[in-house]
């Protein structure tokens, strides 16, 4: 059984995610290493010796940077054909060994298990998020691998999505909601790169939003441990319920954001490691 979602899959081969305008472009920020430079708590963990699976690889940059930069057994599934295919031409270009391949989450089915499977920003688009959850856990990754997870927040992605539903119901064009974005990202980069993430960010067609408990109680049944969080920077902690209390003030931080004219998307993402 499948929870893919067909308007998703519609959405992102019109214009996937993260992509620019010239394959040039797209090659300096791979070899940049700009994506994985914001995960440190992934790059402390990989190794040249580990086999590694990205679900929802979009047009592959986590991916190729982690080939580039650890030399590591790279996979990357995406059911967007359209983004396999750029993420693909990238790579090829530049020499690096990823394997990409257009698969459903929930229909793949590796021949062996990885000791890292990464999904960031994916599995929050799915008809069933907990679900996808489960399989990556239960079917990705092996005993003693790694599970790195990035959604949006429960309490976090609110104020964001109401400050654009407010200007939409106030009669703003898409071009306003546009310029509003930009002037919150505050990004400098090609129109094709701006709008993918506009379009992502503001006029998705399906997303779920979650909490760090939420999901630390279902890896938790799964056999998966938290190791470490955004919610709290990724520093240590005395015990998960002190994190499930701080995110609780997320919706705190990002109405302040929005109302000093900063972008706040209400992202989290959490390691476990699975016995």
């Amino acid at each position: 059984m499948s929870f893919a979602n067909e308007d998703v899959l519609k959405f992102y081969k019109e214009l996937p995610f993260n992509i620019f305008g010239d394959i040039q472009e797209h090659q300096k920020n791979i070899k940049s290493g700009v994506s994985l430079n914001n995960h440190s708590v992934l790059t402390n963990i990989l190794t040249k010796k580990m086999k590694v699976l990205e679900v929802g690889c979009g047009v592959g940059w986590l991916s190729a940077q982690i080939a580039d930069r650890f030399q590591a057994t790279v996979t990357s599934i995406d059911f967007n054909q359209v983004a396999i295919d750029t993420a693909q031409k990238a790579a090829d270009s530049l020499g690096l060994n990823v394997r990409y391949e257009v698969a459903d989450l929930f229909k793949f089915e590796p021949k062996d298990k990885f000791d890292i499977c990464v999904s960031l920003g994916v599995l929050h688009h799915t008809n069933n998020c907990i679900a996808a959850i489960q399989r990556c856990v239960e079917n990705y990754v092996k005993s003693g691998g790694y599970f790195y997870v990035g959604l949006y927040h429960l309490y976090g992605r609110r104020p964001f999505l109401q400050h654009f539903e407010k200007l939409a119901a106030g009669g703003a064009s898409e071009g306003d909601l546009l310029k509003e974005y930009s002037r919150l990202s505050n990004v400098k980069t090609d129109n094709t790169h701006l709008y993918s993430w506009f379009r992502d960010q503001v006029l998705h067609p399906h997303e779920t939003q979650h909490t760090l408990q939420e999901i630390t109680e279902v890896c938790a049944n799964l056999g998966a441990k938290l190791v470490s969080t955004s919610i709290n920077q990724f520093k240590e902690f005395k015990s998960e319920s002190e994190l499930f209390e701080q995110e609780l003030a997320y919706e705190a931080v990002s109405l302040q954001r929005i109302s000093e004219g900063k972008y706040f998307p209400g992202f989290f993402t959490a390691l476990y490691r699975k016995n």
